[in-house]
């Protein structure tokens, strides 16, 4: 019996991991409900019964709501058979109890595409810490907030673009990327900025097959809601990699010289999606060589290095 316990204890983390990554997201915005986020972490995943008794006081004082006997359900399910813990329910009872639109959004967009939205991967420690960290890097670099133009190379359901929006002033976002199924999903997650005259639109490219032309711009045919293809030329102020290790250097080779670029990589040899990991941050700069160069560091996480360059090339 105690067996058994512990292997759906494990599912139960396994299946919630990206709680860890929302936990950094929380944190780093200093969100005053950080405490808030925190018992609802430990009761879920640890059982902690003094935090379970601290959150149905709070569903008591909030009073009931049509959901209310579902989040009594997942604050107590660690102690009980319920066995229907999934990670929609638990966003949804998270968005209601956290005030915070980031994580209203992905709540919804996880409830709409179901097991297409990605959590562990998208909202793991290692990729929030990343994420959030580009933007602390950006935001010194540029004290105006101005980014201009971005290509995202290889930006998958472009999540982060969202947190770009908040902190930065974005003229367009274009998030390009070779798998073709991603391209809706993540025009929804950035719903109101691609319904915005295209401020956010997916395009269906291999960043290595973009043809620079004049030096300073190259064409991207994004695809409307008809299937209707629009040929567009895109001068992009600022390039934004940060999936480097899943590809060649290529597509760093290609871009004119002066073209901003923010760049990450990792030492993640073990994962069989990586074909392009570097060793250190020396190995990334020799790499990616910029001609001025205004940011090198590294990030220590859990299971790698991630290595980040923001420079010139």
């Amino acid at each position: 019996m105690n067996q058994q316990i512990e292997e759906v204890e494990e599912t139960v983390e396994q299946q919630l991991h990206w709680l860890h990554g929302l936990e950094e997201y929380i944190q780093h915005i200093k969100h005053p409900q950080q405490e808030m986020f925190a018992d609802i972490k430990r009761a879920l995943l640890q059982g902690n019964p003094w935090k379970i008794e601290k959150l149905i006081r709070f569903e008591i004082d909030r009073g009931p709501i049509q959901l209310t006997d579902e989040f009594i359900k997942l604050i107590m399910s660690h102690h009980t058979e319920y066995k229907e813990v999934n990670s929609r329910k638990v966003l949804r009872y998270i968005a209601h109890s956290i005030d915070d639109d980031y994580i209203r959004k992905i709540s919804s967009w996880s409830i709409k595409w179901q097991n297409k939205a990605n959590l562990i991967d998208h909202f793991s420690r290692g990729q929030m810490s990343s994420k959030l960290w580009m933007i602390d890097e950006l935001q010194k670099i540029y004290p105006d907030k101005h980014l201009g133009t971005i290509a995202h190379y290889g930006g998958w359901y472009a999540t982060i673009a969202q947190l770009i929006f908040k902190h930065f002033k974005v003229k367009q976002y274009m998030n390009l990327e070779a798998d073709f199924g991603c391209l809706e999903i993540a025009d929804d997650f950035n719903y109101e900025q691609q319904v915005d005259n295209w401020r956010f639109k997916s395009v269906g490219l291999d960043v290595n097959n973009v043809y620079w032309q004049e030096n300073s711009y190259f064409k991207v045919t994004p695809i409307n809601k008809a299937g209707e293809k629009t040929t567009l030329r895109l001068y992009p102020d600022l390039i934004i990699n940060t999936s480097c290790e899943h590809m060649s250097e290529n597509w760093f080779e290609k871009i004119p010289e002066g073209i901003m670029v923010c760049l990450q990589t990792n030492d993640y040899f073990s994962n069989e999606q990586h074909h392009n990991c570097v060793h250190g941050i020396n190995e990334a700069m020799a790499k990616y060589p910029m001609k001025e160069l205004w940011y090198h560091g590294e990030l220590e996480t859990a299971m790698y290095k991630r290595f980040m360059l923001i420079g010139k090339k």
